[in-house]
């Protein structure tokens, strides 16, 4: 009889764990496309460094930040995946008003700590697990990020 059970509750929680893996990998093909679009607004940010244009460096930082206000980007919901995007948010500004006052060393500054974000947030991701998580708080496909990093 407990065997029984056992066995009809790990079928279940296959079953769940094999829909709630396409709903995930539904998610994050436009994640993957937002996450390109930054990749090479980034790219574009630092050719405008180098070449100090201006107006392309203000454009590009401007995209960048656009990009962060798309659906797709807010899809996790994890307190240290909100704080490293407001690190990037930030450092989109900087690049912004550095740009706008011509100001080859706060671009500059603006633009590594935009790359740290980046990389910080990534390597954030790596360490921990991303799960689907039914909460009464967001929509039943949102995905959760523990804070738990993997073994």
């Amino acid at each position: 009889m407990i065997m029984k059970m056992t066995v009809k509750l790990g079928v279940a929680v296959l079953i769940a764990a094999v829909s709630a893996g396409s709903a995930s990998s539904a998610q994050m093909l436009p994640l993957n496309k937002v996450m390109r679009q930054k990749l090479e607004h980034a790219q574009h940010i630092l050719g405008a460094l180098v070449t100090s244009d201006w107006e392309q460096l203000e454009r590009h930082g401007r995209e960048l930040a656009r990009a962060a206000q798309e659906p797709a980007w807010a899809v996790l919901k994890a307190p240290e995946y909100i704080r490293h995007s407001q690190a990037f948010l930030r450092a989109t500004d900087e690049v912004i008003r550095a740009a706008q006052l011509r100001n080859i060393e706060a671009a500059s500054q603006g633009f590594v700590s935009l790359s740290m974000s980046c990389v910080s947030c990534h390597r954030y991701m790596a360490r921990s697990r991303i799960v689907i998580a039914p909460s009464p708080y967001y929509a039943p496909d949102t995905i959760i990020a523990t804070t738990a990093p993997l073994p």
